[in-house]
């Protein structure tokens, strides 16, 4: 995705690596974007952990972004503790604020599926995991493979 070139990211295990060298091999970006205040997560937490699993297993090219809207880093911390083992925008990075703006996020917790060139293959991936689990994956890959 060319908006993250020249960037970092935050892998799993907390370590900041560069995007493009981590990234280089996934087909669909699922940009996660919440905060520490942002109520009633913890349903949606436990459906994304069972994706990225899912994903895991099956080798699809997927990964999971956190993208937070946090303005301490303890609250960026606390938060990130309690998500899963997915990668994340560093805090405070700008491209928060230019994910943010490009993908028109209106509202949190919210979920942005999107292709390597940052076309969007759904706005509503939050309902479209709520309704299908796990297997949103068949449907969000359909897109990439046209």
């Amino acid at each position: 995705m060319d908006i993250l070139d020249n960037q970092t990211i935050r892998k799993p295990d907390g370590s900041i690596v560069d995007c493009e060298e981590y990234l280089r091999n996934i087909k669909i970006f699922i940009l996660f974007f919440s905060a520490s205040w942002v109520a009633n997560t913890k349903n949606l937490i436990v459906l994304l952990k069972d994706l990225y699993s899912e994903n895991l297993k099956r080798k699809v090219g997927m990964e999971i972004i956190y993208v937070s809207a946090d303005t301490s880093k303890e609250g960026y911390d606390s938060d990130l503790m309690a998500q899963g083992p997915w990668s994340a925008i560093p805090f405070k990075s700008s491209i928060c604020d230019i994910l943010r703006y490009r993908y028109d996020v209106s509202y949190m917790p919210m979920i942005i599926v999107v292709k390597r060139d940052g076309s969007i293959i759904t706005r509503k991936g939050k309902e479209e995991l709520e309704n299908l689990g796990i297997n949103v994956l068949v449907t969000w890959t359909e897109f990439v493979q046209k």
